[in-house]
């Protein structure tokens, strides 16, 4: 029997971030090794977090504002140079916040490999499933996507920046947008992993508003500079094990 005959129909009530929450707390006590693999996954993403906001922020400073602020002001203890030292550190700052918002966002996508582990654990705990066999060629392939993925994704914040700049309706704008982008990467990594696509594109359509509904709690941690930041890819991880255990379980029920 194989996967698509397997599987029973998902019967997925109306959902939101709440439940998703509950389910994660029930996955992690049921499911067999998953704190671990999401433990990895989480200092992974961390380490590539750190070290892209570092990089970044240390190349623009050193090869692009210093060179030119000194430039412009001039160097010493004079009145201009320590307005120069003003301007330079309010131009940093600025862009610091930026930059290690986009290099969040980079490192979220890159860990849709993991995520795709985490989903792959969760429906074993469930159901059979196929195990499929490893391909260079195939693994190449999914790793050019996500890294594509990944660049798009560090420039969202930056789009999301001139929406909000948009009178009244702009900052509500960015929030809808920001919990659909955040709420969809649990569903399409689910859906990513299902072998039936049938399946996954009837699931497709009939999901199409639960990325809003869990995808809200995330998009405020994005509002909450470098504290939210740094929850936010356990929020994301948690959801992705919460959605997976609910969508799992109601096929059982």
């Amino acid at each position: 029997m194989n996967e698509a005959e397997g599987q029973s129909k998902v019967k997925l009530q109306k959902t939101h971030v709440l439940a998703v929450f509950r389910a994660g707390q029930q996955a992690f006590a049921e499911v067999e090794g998953l704190r671990g693999l999401v433990l990895r996954g989480l200092v992974l993403n961390y380490l590539i977090f750190f070290a892209a906001t570092l990089i970044l922020n240390g190349l623009f400073y050193f090869q692009v504002l210093a060179p030119f602020i000194n430039w412009l002001f001039g160097a010493g203890d004079g009145f201009w140079a320590s307005v120069g030292t003003v301007v330079l550190w309010s131009i940093q700052l600025t862009v610091a916040a930026v930059i290690s918002l986009a290099a969040l966002r980079f490192s979220v996508e890159l860990m849709s490999f993991w995520h795709q582990s985490i989903v792959k654990r969760i429906i074993k705990n469930f159901r059979q499933i196929e195990e499929t066999t490893f391909s260079l060629k195939a693994w190449l392939a999914e790793l050019k996507y996500i890294l594509k993925e990944a660049l798009k994704a560090c420039l969202n914040p930056l789009l999301l920046i001139f929406v909000g700049l948009v009178p009244i309706v702009g900052l509500p704008l960015v929030f809808l947008l920001e919990s659909h982008l955040l709420g969809r990467q649990s569903v399409v990594v689910y859906l990513e992993s299902l072998t039936n696509p049938e399946e996954a594109v009837e699931l497709r359509k009939s999901w199409r508003w639960v990325p809003m509904r869990i995808g809200w709690l995330p998009a405020i941690l994005t509002f909450i500079p470098f504290a939210g930041w740094v929850f936010l890819p356990l929020a994301l991880t948690y959801e992705v094990v919460g959605f997976t255990y609910l969508v799992e379980k109601s096929r059982t029920s």
